[in-house]
C-alpha cells in the first residue's frame, strides 16, 4: 500500500471516530483540507529530492513516476476528503534510511540544476569550464617597421669572427719559445719536451733535432739520441750532419767500421762541409782505402791549399799507391808549411830518403 493511500484510509477512519469535527462549517473545512494537501505535497517533494540526491541515478526515473502517481492520486482524492469534511489528519511518515554515497566532483565542471515541476525531477548536467582565451595584441605596423630597422642595423653592425688557422711553422715557433723560456729558467727537461713537440709538428727542423740528440746523449740516453739522428738521416739524406754525429758517436764507442759506413752513405760536397770530409778521409786512409783518401784530401786542399797536415796525408795516400813522383812532390810541399810538428817533419824526411834511394 502506498503512502498516499494509507493516509486516505486513516483520514476515513478519523472522520468516523470524530463526529464532532464533521459538524463544523463547510468553508473552514475546505481551507483545512487545502492546507493539508499543500503540506503533503511539500513533504512528498522533500522526500523525493532527498532520494534522488543520495540514491543511484538508475532509480530516479522510477521514483519520479511514483511521485507523479502519488500526486495524481491526491488530486483525485480531494473531493472525497471534502465530501466527508475531514478537518485535520496527523500522519507519521515512516523513517527512510538513506546512506549517502560520495560523489567525485569532476575537475573544472559546473553543475546546473533544473527543476521539473510536474514530476519533481532534478536533472544534473556537467558543462566543461570554458577555456580562457588570451587575446593577442596586434602590433601596429609602425612598430613592425621600427623592429625591422633595428634588426637591419644589428645585422649591419654584426662582427663576423673567422677562425684563423696557424701554419706549422707558427705552431712550432710557439713550442720553441716555450723551450727557450724553460732553458732560461734552467729546466732542461721541459725544454726538451717542447722541442720534441715542435719537431713532431715540423720534422724538417734539423737544428732542433741535433740539439735534442746531443741533449739525450749528454743525459746518458744514447739509444734515444741515435734514434733521433737515424730518423733524420733517413728522411733528409741531404742533411749530412746527422751521419757525421752518428759517425762520431760510433768512434767514441770504438766502432770505427760503423763510423766509416755512416760517412760513406751520402757524402756532401766539400764546400761548406770540411769537417765531414776530414773525418771521411781519415777513416778511408785508416781502412786502407787510399784512392778514396787521395781524392778526399785533394778536395780539401782545393779549399785550403796551405794546410800542412792535409798535404802530408795526401803524400802518404800517394806513397801507399806507389805514386812515387807525386808522393815526393807532396812531401816536399808539406815541409814548407809551418803547421807541422817536428815529429811529422822527421817522418817526411825519412820517407824522402827512402824514395830517393829507390
Amino acid at each position: 500500500m502506498s503512502i498516499i493511500n494509507k493516509m486516505h484510509q486513516e483520514l476515513q477512519d478519523g472522520t468516523a471516530s470524530a463526529p464532532i469535527l464533521a459538524s463544523m462549517p463547510a468553508k473552514k473545512h475546505k481551507q483545512k483540507v487545502l492546507i493539508f494537501c499543500l503540506i503533503s505535497l511539500l513533504l512528498i517533494s522533500s522526500i523525493g529530492l532527498s532520494y534522488l540526491i543520495y540514491n543511484k541515478p538508475d532509480n530516479r526515473q522510477g521514483l519520479a513516476e511514483t511521485i507523479a502517481a502519488e500526486v495524481s492520486s491526491v488530486a483525485v482524492s480531494q473531493p472525497v476528503a471534502a465530501k466527508h469534511k475531514v478537518v485535520k489528519v496527523t500522519t507519521t511518515p515512516q523513517p527512510i534510511t538513506i546512506t549517502p554515497r560520495p560523489v567525485k566532483e569532476p575537475a573544472q565542471k559546473v553543475a546546473v540544476v533544473k527543476k521539473v515541476t510536474s514530476a519533481a525531477v532534478v536533472k544534473v548536467t556537467a558543462t566543461p569550464k570554458p577555456k580562457q582565451l588570451v587575446a593577442k595584441k596586434k602590433v601596429p605596423q609602425v612598430e613592425e617597421k621600427q623592429q625591422e630597422k633595428v634588426t637591419n642595423k644589428a645585422s649591419s653592425s654584426f662582427l663576423e669572427i673567422k677562425k684563423s688557422t696557424l701554419t706549422k711553422q707558427q705552431l712550432a715557433d710557439i713550442h720553441l719559445k716555450k723551450a727557450q723560456k724553460a732553458l732560461s729558467n734552467g729546466d732542461t727537461l721541459l725544454a726538451s719536451q717542447e722541442k720534441s713537440k715542435a719537431l713532431r709538428i715540423k720534422p724538417e727542423l734539423h737544428e732542433v733535432r741535433k740539439s735534442l740528440a746531443l741533449y739525450y746523449y749528454g743525459a746518458g740516453d744514447q739509444n734515444r739520441a741515435t734514434s733521433f739522428l737515424k730518423k733524420g738521416a733517413l728522411q733528409y739524406p741531404e742533411y749530412s750532419d746527422f751521419n757525421l754525429i752518428l759517425s762520431r758517436i760510433a768512434l767514441k764507442n770504438g766502432e770505427t767500421q760503423k763510423a766509416y759506413l755512416y760517412l760513406d752513405q751520402h757524402p756532401p760536397k766539400v764546400e761548406g762541409h770540411l769537417d765531414y770530409h776530414v773525418s771521411y778521409a781519415i777513416l778511408a786512409q785508416k781502412f786502407e782505402k787510399y784512392e778514396k783518401s787521395e781524392a778526399l784530401y785533394q778536395g780539401l786542399l782545393s779549399q785550403r791549399p796551405n794546410n800542412g797536415r792535409w798535404i802530408m796525408s795526401l803524400a802518404i795516400a800517394q806513397d801507399k799507391q806507389s805514386k812515387q813522383s807525386l808522393a815526393v812532390a807532396s812531401y816536399q810541399k808539406a815541409l814548407l808549411q809551418i803547421d807541422l810538428s817536428s815529429k811529422a817533419k822527421k817522418y817526411i824526411n825519412q820517407r824522402l830518403t827512402y824514395l830517393a834511394s829507390q
